[in-house]
């Protein structure tokens, strides 16, 4: 966007100036929720009207009265309910623009406005097609997010450039995706289709059991219906989130389920209006609800490891410890590791278990911005002491070297100064796997090629 024909909002300037960002450089906006709810809504007429059609043609002629048409209405039915879902859920989303300034970004998100200076972004990603951005976004050590959204706009993929450009110079880490969730629930251990078989009967035969009780107390059969399906959808999505993500999938459904439910039962209270306007009109609602429900959920607490990570200590042998502050080996690790302000010297880990394995002392801890949330990333960071400092060097840059397998697999390790590390996720299978992967590989690793590969380094 031309910033000499941009006027920056009031309150964007005032808080870039007191926090001394310089002049302002270029200006990004993201997709606007609006266009997008009508966009999704233009679409689900196009369907809708389609499904309306065919079906009065096969209503006025007998021989057209077929299956198979009926099913394309059905189709066309479904498709407009999932374009009208879309646009709205769209609807309660957030307006993101992001004003790249000379010495940080000021963003503004719906109503709320926030800045962060460039010394204090921890990492950047890009996801690219070729050449051209098609998603990027930002975390700040301290945990917020900035997502730059409008991928289609034309001035996209330079503004990004001109961001990774900016923060690559400044030594910070580009990612080519965004940062999973580090902490889901750990599983309760059975087979999807178990899941799936205890969905249907037991689900099922609760729904019912609700449904018919509240219809005895005088209670509509349909709205009965829709409360069975709703409470059980939720009770089940909770639980899920709790113990096992696939469980809180099939609360889901049922949820919507009941969410289907009741866009017949409210066709049916008011026949007089359009069928397909009393769904949309319940479908908004509802995804209203949800995107509020959604948003709280990802500001839940994350789930903590410290019983799983205790439980696998006293199984192994190991010492757990509740906090571990660990020297950064260099600034390359400084680098991997999430929420390492410029300079430090030091880093917290949380959850950290501690022992021996094949002969070699090996921890595992957890690395965060903040306090962690549903939807923020945790790192598990593994460190091996070596016997001598060495400069930084990848396990990629001993893949060419072709001598010996164990180096071409994972974990992705690095050494830097007088440590082995890894990172990756933090379930009790990886921790104690890794741990013997790496230690083996600190007892076996090609020392000779090291030195000969990295000039300056030290034998160990």
């Amino acid at each position: 966007m031309d910033t000499s024909t941009y006027r920056v909002p009031p309150r964007v300037a005032a808080l870039a100036q007191r926090q001394q960002l310089g002049a302002l450089v270029a200006v990004h906006k993201g997709d606007h929720p609006l266009v997008e709810c009508a966009t999704g809504l233009v679409i689900a007429a196009v369907l809708f009207g389609a499904a309306a059609g065919v079906g009065w043609v096969v209503s006025l002629v007998e021989f057209l009265q077929i299956k198979v048409l009926a099913l394309l209405v059905l189709l066309l039915a479904i498709g407009g309910l999932a374009a009208a879902g879309y646009a709205f859920f769209r609807l309660f989303g957030a307006h993101v623009v992001v004003h790249h300034y000379a010495h940080g970004l000021v963003w503004t998100r719906n109503r709320s406005v926030d800045a962060v200076p460039f010394s204090w972004i921890d990492e950047m990603y890009v996801t690219r097609k070729d050449a051209k951005a098609t998603a990027a976004g930002l975390v700040t050590l301290d945990g917020r997010t900035v997502d730059v959204t409008g991928a289609e706009k034309p001035d996209y993929t330079a503004f990004v450039d001109r961001l990774e450009a900016e923060l690559t110079a400044r030594r910070r880490r580009i990612l080519p995706a965004r940062r999973e969730v580090g902490r889901e629930p750990a599983g309760v251990g059975i087979s999807d289709r178990v899941i799936a078989v205890l969905a249907v009967i037991v689900g099922g035969a609760l729904v019912a059991a609700i449904g018919v009780g509240l219809s005895r107390t005088g209670l509509p059969g349909p709205v009965a219906a829709v409360i069975g399906f709703l409470i059980i959808g939720v009770t089940v999505g909770l639980l899920g989130a709790r113990f096992d993500s696939r469980i809180a999938v099939v609360g889901g459904i049922f949820a919507a389920v009941g969410g289907l439910v009741m866009m017949v039962a409210v066709g049916r209270l008011i026949p007089q209006v359009n069928k397909y306007v009393t769904a949309t009109v319940v479908l908004a609602v509802e995804m209203g609800i949800l995107s509020v429900v959604l948003n709280a959920y990802r500001r839940l607490p994350a789930l903590p490891p410290t019983r799983t990570r205790k439980r696998l200590a006293a199984r192994q042998g190991w010492e757990f410890l509740p906090s571990l502050t660990v020297a950064i080996p260099g600034p390359q690790s400084a680098r991997q590791l999430i929420g390492v302000q410029e300079g430090a010297q030091s880093v917290e880990l949380f959850d950290v278990v501690r022992g021996a394995v094949n002969g070699v002392p090996v921890l595992a801890g957890d690395r965060y911005r903040r306090k962690p949330r549903r939807s923020d990333p945790v790192q598990t960071v593994w460190m091996v002491p070596l016997a001598s400092p060495v400069p930084y060097v990848s396990h990629t840059s001993l893949d060419t070297t072709g001598q010996s397998g164990i180096f071409t697999v994972t974990p992705p390790w690095w050494m830097e100064g007088s440590f082995l590390l890894c990172e990756g996720p933090g379930d009790p299978e990886t921790i104690v796997a890794w741990a013997s992967s790496l230690t083996r590989i600190a007892t076996t690793m090609p020392w000779e090629t090291i030195r000969a590969r990295t000039p300056g380094s030290h034998s160990a």
